[in-house]
């Protein structure tokens, strides 16, 4: 499944994959396990012609006391550098909680991406609601699919609403098989592109090349939904 994966992601205009095994109060992969999976695709990729190149990383669950875990597993960290991580908030709110966590994150030198707010109750609600933590310096990343209606109106509608307000970093695959969330970029780069013209380019290759080099992320003034209406009538 793996390979047919990164066939279709290739097929995409994708050319580098970030692998990232949720890690969690249930599951958490050992760094061994992680390596060893990734050089074996790897090595398969390049029999098979596959021009794609795997690199490790994680989907980090936002719990309490995570960021002492994560300051021993650097490995959690995007290709392990140690300087960006992907945090999955949870499902329901944005507990005030997560402020501190972030906090303690980016205070040991990690820079955090918030992994698809959009489908989170709460953003929905009022995407507002992430603009003090993008203020402070955190990423965003949406989920394609997000911003192509897969997952609901709903959903569409608030990915639609952050990028209207300069609050999506990157848009990711977030495929999880290579049948239903597969891998599919292009068509949601072109989505984007609507609401941001060129710049949209941004979100699928240059900042997220610029966080698999370690390099610094190009970053616009977010700004405020101005109201409910509005956000209603995002996805039109």
């Amino acid at each position: 499944m793996s390979l047919v994966m990164c066939r279709k992601a290739a097929a995409d205009g994708i050319g580098t994959i970030v692998a990232t095994p949720h890690f969690n109060d249930r599951f958490q992969p050992a760094l061994e396990t992680v390596a060893d999976a990734i050089r074996k695709l790897n090595d398969e990729l390049a029999v098979g012609g596959v021009p794609v190149n795997v690199l490790a990383g994680a989907d980090v669950a936002a719990t309490a006391g995570l960021g002492e875990l994560v300051l021993d597993r650097p490995w959690l960290t995007i290709g392990g550098q140690g300087k960006y991580m992907l945090l999955e908030p949870p499902v329901q709110v944005m507990p005030t909680w997560l402020n501190d966590l972030i906090f303690d994150l980016r205070t040991s030198g990690i820079s955090v991406i918030i992994t698809h707010p959009e489908r989170n109750a709460e953003v929905q609600e009022n995407p507002n609601a992430v603009l003090p933590m993008v203020q402070s310096g955190v990423l965003v990343q949406i989920t394609a699919d997000s911003l192509l209606g897969t997952f609901g109106p709903e959903i569409q509608h608030c990915a639609v609403s952050l990028l209207k307000m300069n609050a999506v970093h990157f848009i990711a695959t977030d495929a999880h098989s290579a049948d239903y969330r597969c891998p599919r970029l292009a068509e949601a780069a072109e989505k984007a592109r609507k609401y941001l013209g060129d710049d949209a380019i941004r979100l699928v290759r240059d900042n997220p090349y610029a966080v698999v080099r370690g390099e610094a992320v190009y970053v616009p003034d977010p700004e405020p939904l101005r109201s409910w209406f509005g956000r209603i009538l995002a996805g039109s």
